[in-house]
Parts: C-alpha cells; structure tokens; sequence
C-alpha cells in the first residue's frame, strides 16, 4: 500500500490540535459545553450474580445495587434505610459460597431499627427487542410478627431516577447529600421517584408478620391497567381504590409456604405477567430451570404457577371522590397501560401501612406494632435478615 507522508502528518496534527483544544475549556477555568449524554447505557443492563457458586465481592453488589435510600421510609415503617443515619455496622454482609446477608439491627429500645433497601441501577422497560423480562430470586426471608420483607418493582419518569445528563451511574456517597432533606414523597433522588404510581409498581413477594402468606400485587393509576387474575373473569383496576388505601391496588391468590425461602421468579410482558415459586428442595439450576444458564418457562409447567395476570387498558377515571388530589396529579398523563422504568428493589420494614394495620384484631393495631417491635419483640427482631443466594434479570427470546 502506498503512502502519502504529507496527508497524514497533517492528519496527525489536526487530531492532536483537536484535543490540545478539548482541554482549553478546564484549563483557562472556563466552563466549555458538555456534549449530549444519553441515560441509555442503564437501560436493560441484565444480569446474574450467583452468591453460592461464583466468587462475587460487595464491590460487584454496588456495581449493580444501591445500598442506601437516604429518604423516611415510604410507609410509615419502623426502619431507617439511611446508612448515614445507621448506628449498626456489617448491615450487609457477603458469605462467600453461602450469600448476601441483609440484615434487621436494633438501635436501642425504644427506638426503630436499621434495615436495608436494595435498589438495582440498571432500571427496566419492555422494547421491541425486549418482549419478555425475568426476575429469578433464591433465597431465605426474615419472618415474625411485626416484619414486612419484599421484592418489588417500582417505576418513574423523573430525570434523576433515569440518570438524565450522566454517562455513569451514581454510587452510595453521592445519594448520602439527600439524607435528611426531605420526605421521600416530595424528594426526587436515583432511588425515588416523587410521582409514583405513575409508572406502575410490581410487587413480585411480600409477606407480613410470620404469616408466610406470599402475595403478587400490582398498583398504578386508576387509567392504567385492568387486570384478570388467573383466568377468573373478574376485572379490576389496579388502583383499587377503597377507604383505607387510595391504591390498594390488584391482587392474585395468596400462597402459603412452610417456610419463607426458596426460588420466585418473575416473567414480566406487555399484557401478561406471571409468578412462580420453587421450594428450597427442588432443583433449580438443572437444564431450562430458573437458574440455568438458559431457562425455558415453557417448559415449567403448571405445577411452580402461583398466580398469572392479564394486562388491559383501563377506563377508570381518576377522581376526587375516590382518589386524592396528589394521586391524580401524578396521574394525568398515563393514560394506557405501561410500566416504565422498573427497577429492582429487596427491602425489610417493620409495621408500616401494611403489616401494621394487620398486626392484631384490636383498634390500635398500627400503635400496638410499633409499642413491639421497639420493646419486647425487639430481641426477637435483632439480627434477623434477609439472604440472596441468587438474583438475575435476564431477557428472553
């Protein structure tokens, strides 16, 4: 090949003009114009860590997760998910060929505990190229009156969950400059989002007070998403909406398990999602299973179906009589039924809207709760956790 020594000495020379005068900006003190960035690089960012068969680090936990909500807990829970506020250290601890150990420490009697909330980077939506999305979670969960543990998805359309502007994700000590500045529903952060339920939640577990009840629930706005439980042709608006709670939300069957551990899985589509459960005896990681290196829900059967939900545009107008004022106000614009922008979350609170409005039969149950878990069911709580052996979200063909 011939040549020409003149064209590209003087290609040499532009190139290294163009980035002596890349840096002009920083070194004369003025500010030159970022270029344009995308948030697409944290978009269906799929993964697998395999806490008991590959060597992982905490580092390869923060690749993935944050590990502190720097906000007051969401429903009213007896927990502070704040690390800046923890007065407990090894609140997450990583045993390696065992797990990742998230764990519930008492703060002092009296007082609530530290807990942890788990909140993945990479957030989630369905393309044409992503039809199908699983969610595979093994592992073992705290139980006892009082504790509320779950897995869920949550959505929102606001920059900074999105990561607007960045071309790398946030870690733990930039979400620490929000911690006591404001309640989460009107403190936007990469871990909140302040117009929920505008894009959808998905809650794939819960389960409250030891009652090893598992639960799959699904809440957005009123003129979102109808739903059809496994094939019961009841319809039902997946806000919900009742004196209690403005978004209750749509619910499939409760299941009860002997014990509260093992494998769920989730597989999340356009119309349809569906919910699966393994129990801690069953083999999960053999060819097509949950946990293998190429699953095939086709191939699951009916036997591990806990509960299946079709998905339909709803009609439900959202008003003042039956909804409140920020719900609609969140609300305006999602007017089909879309979730958007999921992320992953693992947390464990105590009491809270939920397990406290269940916790006994009395008139105070809520009161009568908190009045435990910060006296005498404080030791009982102590040290309690919740252990990953194995998270993944993959896309399926």
């Amino acid at each position: 090949m011939k040549y020409d020594f003149d064209k590209v000495q003087m290609t040499m020379f532009a190139v290294l003009l163009a980035f002596l005068m890349s840096g002009v900006g920083a070194a004369s003190g003025k500010e030159s114009k970022a270029p344009e960035r995308s948030a697409a690089f944290a978009e269906n960012q799929f993964f697998v860590l395999d806490f008991e068969r590959t060597s992982l680090s905490l580092a390869d936990v923060k690749e993935r997760f944050f590990t502190t909500f720097p906000h007051d807990e969401p429903t009213g829970g007896n927990v502070i998910y704040d690390r800046v506020q923890w007065v407990n250290d090894n609140m997450i601890r990583l045993q390696p060929g065992e797990g990742l150990y998230l764990y519930l420490k008492s703060r002092g009697r009296g007082e609530n505990f530290d807990s942890f909330r788990l909140t993945s980077k990479p957030f989630y939506n369905l393309t044409d190229s992503t039809s199908r999305i699983l969610f595979v979670f093994k592992g073992q969960l705290p139980s006892g009156k009082g504790i509320w543990p779950a897995w869920w998805l949550n959505g929102s359309h606001e920059e900074l969950w999105t990561y607007s502007g960045l071309d790398t994700f946030p870690v733990d000590r930039d979400l620490d400059r929000y911690s006591g500045i404001g309640h989460f529903y009107d403190t936007s952060s990469p871990v909140n989002g302040t117009d929920w339920p505008s894009a959808g939640e998905l809650d794939i577990i819960e389960t409250i007070n030891g009652d090893n009840i598992f639960h799959n629930t699904i809440h957005t706005c009123p003129q979102m998403c109808d739903a059809i439980w496994n094939a019961n042709g009841v319809l039902v608006n997946c806000a919900n909406a009742n004196q209690r709670d403005p978004n209750a939300g749509c619910s499939g069957e409760p299941y009860r398990l002997a014990e509260p551990g093992g494998t769920f899985a989730c597989i999340w589509e356009k119309q349809r999602i569906r919910f699966y459960y393994w129990s801690p005896q069953e083999d999960v990681r053999g060819a097509g299973g949950p946990l293998s290196y190429d699953p095939h829900p086709e191939e699951w059967g009916e036997k591990f179906l806990k509960n299946e939900v079709i998905l339909l545009n709803a009609n439900t107008p959202c008003e003042s009589q039956t909804h409140q004022e920020w719900q609609c106000k969140n609300c305006a614009e999602s007017t089909t039924c879309s979730f958007v922008n999921m992320k992953m979350i693992f947390n464990t609170t105590l009491c809270g809207k939920w397990a406290g409005s269940q916790f006994d039969d009395s008139e105070h149950p809520t009161e009568n709760c908190s009045a435990y878990v910060q006296g005498e069911g404080r030791p009982l709580i102590h040290d309690q956790f919740m252990k990953l052996e194995y998270v993944s979200v993959r896309g399926l063909k």
